[in-house]
């Protein structure tokens, strides 16, 4: 009797997430109890992301351009020791880049580099950067920050002496792109900053050497952040 009412009530679940609308997969998902435990995987490619670039070009005009966008969030810690960093990339697949614990600098905003790692990123996909196993304070706060950097430089962007560049090869341009996904149960918000520079060779008249930095900017939601 018992497993009579129980197909009953099943079957009628089915009609009613049928004339709903609701996708194929809810009825496998809310009967079968197949749903992924994490409520934040639900939201994997569906609850938009926050893009983390850098470029790099060079100009016939003997001159050349280099950009950034990086993106952080702030974490308070616990007094627990954590050796990894999981993200989620929405998209970006095959693109390297270096996600890292920072110290909050007197300006409220992220300062030097406790410990980081790099990743390679997989559309839709999580992403676990392993990093120098670190003692997160209690009650301090610290920041999360994701970066990425071109594959290749422009000699005349690579001739202004940018640690980064060591031991990358040079080329005429190059671009890289991900997309740090977004976490709607996420309470922290997530803040961002770009820069934009601009190198003139020395008899360029027509060109003018400049660099601008934003200040950290605060966004209306926050990424999919976990440290373990």
């Amino acid at each position: 009797m018992f497993r009579m009412g129980l197909l009953t009530s099943s079957a009628m679940t089915a009609v009613a997430l049928l004339l709903s609308g609701a996708p194929t997969g809810a009825w496998a998902q809310t009967g079968m109890h197949v749903a992924s435990r994490d409520p934040n995987t639900r939201f994997l490619c569906t609850y938009g992301a926050f893009r983390v670039d850098a470029e790099a070009a060079a100009h016939v005009s003997e001159s050349a351009t280099s950009e950034w966008e990086h993106v952080a969030v702030p974490v308070t810690g616990h007094g627990q020791t954590v050796s990894r960093i999981r993200v989620v990339e929405e998209s970006g697949s095959g693109s390297d880049f270096s996600a890292g614990i920072y110290t909050n600098s007197p300006s409220g905003f992220p300062g030097k580099r406790i410990a980081g790692g790099r990743g390679v990123a997989s559309s839709c996909g999580s992403v676990t950067i392993s990093i120098a196993p670190t003692r997160l304070k209690r009650h301090k706060t610290y920041w999360i920050e994701e970066t990425t950097s071109p594959q290749c430089y422009p000699l005349r962007v690579a001739s202004h002496g940018n640690r980064r560049l060591a031991g990358r090869p040079p080329c005429s341009s190059s671009f890289t792109s991900v997309y740090w996904a977004a976490d709607r149960t996420q309470k922290r918000m997530a803040y961002v900053q770009t820069h934009r520079a601009t190198y003139c060779s020395s008899h360029t008249v027509s060109c003018y050497s400049s660099s601008t930095t934003s200040p950290w900017t605060k966004q209306t939601k926050g990424p999919y952040l976990k440290l373990e």
